[in-house]
């Protein structure tokens, strides 16, 4: 059921964990083989989704950023994402890095502050302190 207000619900469905399928409820036919990325088996793992929600919805919003700004889209965003032991189980390393072909590092660094308070997956996860943002002259990973 969506919230009130809601422009857009979805609901994903995972029965089994990371074996099998997860898929989109009411639309079985979009449906992921899902997997570890420590299990050597084939499917999308959740690094993968985490990396491909950010990189996909920030950089949007970046463009939208850019053309309020009068600009043409410019950017190109990888996102790196790892996982590591901690204390009590795993945690996710995300790293987004954000280049931008025509604006100098500092233009793209006001686009990439903007996009930050208006992109929904930013904002759910810009405040965690093993996720960063960083303007980039280029990739390093």
């Amino acid at each position: 059921m969506a919230v009130d207000g809601s422009l857009y619900h979805t609901e994903i469905v995972n029965e089994h964990g990371l074996v099998g399928q997860s898929y989109v409820h009411g639309n079985e036919g979009l449906a992921l083989g899902v997997s570890s990325s420590l299990l050597n088996s084939p499917g999308t793992n959740p690094e993968q989704f985490i990396g491909f929600a950010l990189s996909t919805c920030f950089n949007a919003t970046i463009g939208i950023v850019e053309r309020q700004h009068k600009l043409e889209p410019d950017s190109i965003i990888h996102t790196g994402v790892d996982i590591v032991k901690d204390t009590v189980g795993y945690k996710f390393i995300v790293r987004c890095q954000i280049f931008f072909n025509k604006l100098d590092n500092q233009q793209g660094q006001q686009m990439v502050d903007e996009a930050l308070n208006q992109c929904p997956v930013a904002k759910l996860l810009k405040a965690n302190e093993n996720v960063t943002f960083e303007v980039v002259d280029k990739f390093s990973f």
